[in-house]
């Protein structure tokens, strides 16, 4: 084994070791606060399974179906994680509401339409659910977010872009420069549709069309459903533009404008009235952290964990093609943001 090996294993044990009596510290110093009923709670789930409450999820990144939730570095704030967060809420009767906290630029179709129908079944078991967005929430997000009883944004966020892409690249004029050439074998002419060392054909891109435009129709009857417009109306926003919170507003795709403090006052005065309550009901934030991470959270001053998990080759893509004002917050993001 390597020096550098040895230390690694040496520094691990000695923060496991650290981590025990920190946590246990920690664990009592929280037994003996008493919160009130209205304060936000960052425990387990486990302390709210006998009281009815309201939970807050958090929708961070891409929106896409990756395990996230098993990674050691997740904070449980993706897709994944997301989606395991709202099955438990919908089966928990103690969840009397949610509230879900969206920052993200977008993701895959599917995904986001698995979201979307996870908060369908909360509203379906009279669950109201209040999305609040952060700095971005359009695309992928912008259709989660439109599946909510109510949408609060900030006069500055980012949100829209209601459309759908498919990204490629041809490389064949640089292979024939340099002498290269793909040899393919296929089972069919479309096969490898969106290749990048080939043309593509007037039949491919009628195939890649209709796939898009079949997709951009769910997404515009998504919005229409959801904001209760004609679908005539949602198509005259729907052309991929992204608009500020404060636009969005004046055009109908959200609510209210606000902070996530005004979201979750929102969701109160639903409550009270749904469920014939005169004082508010509690909070829980679900914060699902793996091992590694609490280890680290609980041991070492604050540091961007997350940023370790940024390790994507199509950084400098995306680095390329994505404005100013997003690229700060979702480097490192894959290119394929549908919708």
């Amino acid at each position: 084994m390597h020096n550098y090996q040895r230390w690694l294993v040496i520094s691990i044990i000695l923060l496991c070791l650290i981590a025990i009596p920190v946590s246990i510290v920690g664990a009592g110093k929280a037994r003996s606060m008493q919160p009130q009923e209205s304060d936000i709670n960052d425990g387990t789930w486990s302390d709210y399974l006998d009281r009815d409450h309201i939970a807050v999820i958090r929708l961070a990144g891409l929106i896409a179906d990756e395990e996230d939730g098993a990674s050691l570095w997740s904070s449980g704030d993706t897709a994944g994680s997301v989606l395991k967060q709202l099955r438990k809420a919908v089966k928990n009767k103690h969840v009397k509401a949610v509230l879900l906290r969206i920052d993200s630029p977008g993701g895959t179709v599917s995904t986001s339409q698995e979201i979307a129908d996870e908060i369908k079944g909360l509203r379906d078991k009279q669950k109201p659910v209040v999305v609040s967005m952060g700095d971005v929430s359009a695309s992928g997000g912008y259709y989660v977010a439109c599946g909510a009883d109510k949408i609060v944004a900030d006069p500055g966020t980012i949100t829209g872009s209601i459309g759908v892409i498919f990204h490629t690249i041809n490389i064949k004029g640089l292979g024939d420069k340099l002498g290269m050439q793909a040899q393919v074998i296929k089972s069919g002419q479309f096969k490898d549709i969106g290749s990048p060392y080939r043309q593509m054909t007037p039949q491919d891109k009628a195939i890649l069309q209709g796939l898009i435009a079949d997709a951009y129709e769910q997404f515009v009857n998504a919005v229409s459903a959801g904001r209760h417009m004609p679908i005539s109306t949602v198509k005259k926003l729907a052309d991929g533009r992204i608009y500020s919170g404060r636009q969005a507003f004046k055009l109908g795709l959200i609510d209210k404008l606000g902070s996530y403090t005004l979201a979750l006052n929102l969701l109160q005065d639903i409550c009270k009235e749904r469920f014939h309550r005169n004082e508010d009901l509690p909070i829980k934030e679900a914060h699902p952290k793996n091992f590694v991470y609490s280890l680290l959270e609980s041991v070492l001053p604050p540091v961007n964990f997350r940023a370790i998990n940024s390790l994507d080759t199509t950084s400098l893509a995306l680095n390329a093609v994505m404005p100013e004002f997003i690229k700060a917050k979702y480097d490192h993001q894959p290119l394929w943001l549908m919708p």
